[in-house]
């Protein structure tokens, strides 16, 4: 067997039966073998540098994400930043130009069906299916480059932690006033947003930026705030606004997010510590929300009325519309209009599910729901595998705040939910990539010698 070794080592180990150590220790080459040890990585884990300008557009892109609503005509900041992102990829091929994983097979999969089911539909609701399959094609392209580009830990953590400064800034000028507006006002009970959005959709964008924030601080094994106590304001002012919002199923989301982070930790002392801190967390929250008349009467009349902002019969009606169409459904527009026509609301001529499995199921049936629900769940196991990673259980806590959203809205055509997915799935390759580009040891060299 051939070896490096020099003869004088190998002369003074002989009769000993045993190896000499690896070239990496105490070689007199050890400099000009550590500085090809990057490179060697790169190769095995296919891993490309990004460029600096793709990296600027996109935590450009990442801040103006709760920024959405501002905008010049239709031109909203995020479809900006995301068209130049999309030009940009052209520079650097490279780092797109990988086998994408199973998940976002399953979505394309999903994008495919959804096209062909809407051609039996596209007489009726031409320029609106048109328009709902464009956008669902912009967002899957969207999870595509999102993806390529967090599978480098620094790109993806820098681009969270810009998000979560965008989410405190735009929290802190809605409890300042600055830009808050009354919402709801017909259901007397004063519900608060800014800039145009709706309440809901809100609460759930700035509850993602606080699990971040508090992943990026205390749940990651490297805190990017130093020192940690910064985060407390900053938690503080975005969990205020959410509670403004009043909305009930954002702070739910919030809450299973947060109880993410108790399952973090090798032993049983890091375990309590964590369920300490996600408790006062959780306690703080629930205080606030205490206070606040507009959430403590939301959830007053939900457990003295059952009122679930119409949910009770959204959801039946809902069901039923999947049972007389279990296979292919109703079409992405004729099942909005389908349901608004039977809830008989004068304001509404139609009416999503709220529910992403049931709109999954009434707009396309099992056919198109089935890749839909097997790539979240896919995005679902790589968040869990990479919680031994760089960004913990982060991921997992993100994909859950999502998934909870979604239990109560439809968030599928929304970016944050595409850029989670994404960022679920590059946060797994990238552990696994780590492991692989990990140098060998002095038994597995002693193995592979043998």
């Amino acid at each position: 067997m051939r070896t490096n070794v020099p003869l004088k080592l190998i002369s003074e180990v002989e009769g000993t039966g045993r190896l000499p150590l690896r070239p990496s220790l105490g070689w007199p080459r050890r400099r000009a073998r550590s500085e090809t040890k990057t490179a060697r990585a790169d190769d095995r884990t296919g891993r490309v540098e990004v460029m600096p300008l793709l990296r600027w557009i996109f935590y450009c892109f990442a801040f103006s994400l709760p920024f959405e609503t501002v905008g010049i005509g239709r031109l909203e900041p995020p479809e900006v930043f995301g068209a130049l992102l999309l030009l940009c990829a052209l520079i650097q091929p490279g780092v797109f130009l990988r086998w994408p994983p199973r998940a976002f097979w399953c979505f394309v999969v999903y994008l495919y069906l959804a096209v062909t089911l809407g051609a039996l539909e596209f007489s009726r609701y031409p320029s609106e299916l048109a328009a709902k399959m464009f956008l669902l094609s912009q967002l899957t392209i969207l999870c595509w480059l999102a993806y390529c580009l967090m599978r480098d830990d620094r790109v993806a953590q820098r681009a969270l932690l810009v998000f979560v400064f965008s989410c405190a800034l735009l929290a802190a000028l809605q409890v300042t006033g600055v830009v808050s507006r009354a919402a709801d006002t017909g259901a007397k009970i004063q519900r608060v947003t800014a800039l145009g959005f709706n309440p809901n959709n809100l609460a759930r964008i700035l509850a993602l930026g606080l699990i971040a924030l508090f992943g990026l601080t205390y749940g990651a094994r490297k805190s990017l705030l130093r020192p940690r106590y910064v985060a407390l304001p900053l938690m503080g002012v975005l969990g205020v606004a959410i509670v403004q919002t009043g909305s009930r199923g954002g702070l739910l989301a919030l809450s299973a997010g947060l109880l993410i982070f108790v399952l973090s930790g090798a032993t049983l002392r890091s375990k309590l510590r964590n369920l300490a801190a996600v408790t006062l967390v959780l306690g703080f929250f629930a205080f606030v929300a205490l206070q606040s008349e507009t959430m403590r009467g939301r959830f007053e009349k939900t457990l003295e009325e059952g009122d679930v902002a119409r949910r009770e019969q959204i959801y039946p009606s809902a069901w039923e519309m999947f049972k007389e169409k279990p296979l292919v459904g109703w079409g992405a527009i004729t099942s909005t209009y389908e349901l608004g026509s039977r809830l008989g609301h004068p304001e509404e001529d139609s009416k999503n599910p709220h529910n992403l499995i049931l709109y999954a199921l009434v707009s396309s049936g099992l056919v198109g729901a089935l890749p839909l629900l097997l790539g979240i769940g896919l995005v679902v196991w790589s968040a869990w595998r990479a919680r031994k990673g760089l960004h913990g259980m982060l991921p997992l806590s993100m994909v859950v705040v999502v998934l909870v959203a979604n239990m109560s809205g439809l968030w599928l055509y929304n970016k944050m939910h595409w850029l989670v997915m994404a960022y679920a799935l590059a946060s797994s390759q990238s552990y696994f990539n780590s492991r692989r580009s990990k140098p060998k040891t002095d038994a597995a060299y002693r193995a592979q010698a043998a």
